[in-house]
């Protein structure tokens, strides 16, 4: 078989099992439900949250990888150093998204934070088309026009630019790019990015004047709602990532959905944050725009007739 031949062969779909969909649905159920953990860190500075988040995720990474014994990843970065600085910068993005996260939860701005998941994914298609030259779809501009109109509507009807929106749907997309390129799983790449930010944590914990600078508190039984940031962080990427070998790619995206939409149910009817007539425009236009990138996603998904869902 010529190399031709072999770049034409089309790739198997991946089969959809209904092991598989239960996985990616309690992965995004737990994401969807973070708000109802952070809510309870409300008493601690942000920052300090973050740094026990990446703290204890990264022993609990530690745990895995001697378990496992998953240490490619160092043949990887002895041949490809360049990846250290990008794996780094990664890790600053993620914390970056991590600490806006946080603190628009404790600051009942989670209704905000939703909308920057919604529009994460338009904006991770415009980053493809500037930094990979993508060509996108007619239905994909008209999705990210309506995108940039939703933002530009909140300007002027609510007379403010929605930064936090941005900061949260610009990080995580930025970070989703990088991962696109790099040669790590996950898993090994965000253990990785822990392991590079854990100085800058202990540094920040020795100055700050937090709770946490404190060393009889890190020996008192309140450290525990904290530590808990590592298996909270680390269970659902785990359970996502076996989910994509079992679940079509075309069935996880919208399967992604789900996470924004938890927290704006969890914003809206637990919680109670306005949700007034300017920010139902807002939201519809999104909500608009999703769709038409959604069914843009369906009629040129890579098998024009998906498995039936198997046991």
């Amino acid at each position: 078989m010529t190399t031709q031949n072999v770049l034409k062969k089309p790739v198997a779909p991946i089969p959809t099992t209904r092991r598989g969909i239960i996985t990616a649905l309690i992965a995004f159920c737990i994401w969807g439900a973070f708000p109802l953990y952070f809510k309870q860190l409300a008493a601690y500075n942000a920052t300090e949250i973050i740094g026990h988040r990446i703290i204890w995720t990264f022993l609990c990474l530690l745990v895995l990888l001697v378990v496992t014994k998953r240490w490619q990843w160092i043949d990887t970065l002895k041949k490809n150093p360049k990846w250290i600085v990008y794996t780094f910068l990664s890790g600053l993005i993620i914390a970056t998204n991590w600490l806006t996260y946080v603190w628009a939860v404790n600051n009942d701005r989670i209704l905000e934070a939703s909308l920057g998941y919604f529009i994460g994914p338009l904006v991770g298609v415009a980053l493809s088309m500037i930094l990979f030259k993508e060509r996108l779809r007619a239905l994909q501009w008209v999705a990210i026009g309506f995108a940039l109109l939703s933002v530009l509507i909140q300007v002027i009807m609510l007379g403010s630019l929605p930064w936090l929106s941005l900061i949260l749907a610009f990080s995580f997309s930025t970070y989703g790019t990088i991962q696109r390129q790099t040669p790590f799983t996950a898993v090994d790449a965000m253990f990785i990015e822990t392991a590079m930010l854990v100085p800058i944590c202990l540094w920040w914990f020795w100055q700050a004047d937090v709770v946490s600078s404190q060393i009889s508190f890190w020996l008192t039984p309140n450290i525990w709602l904290l530590m808990l940031a590592g298996p909270v962080t680390l269970i659902p990427l785990l359970l996502f990532n076996r989910s994509t070998k079992l679940v079509a790619y075309s069935i996880l995206s919208f399967m992604n959905y789900l996470t924004p939409t938890f927290i704006f149910l969890l914003a809206v009817f637990y919680y109670n944050e306005p949700f007034d007539s300017n920010r139902l425009v807002v939201f519809g236009l999104i909500w608009f725009g999703l769709l038409l990138f959604s069914i843009d996603l369906w009629r040129h998904r890579p098998s024009k007739m998906l498995k039936s869902v198997q046991r």
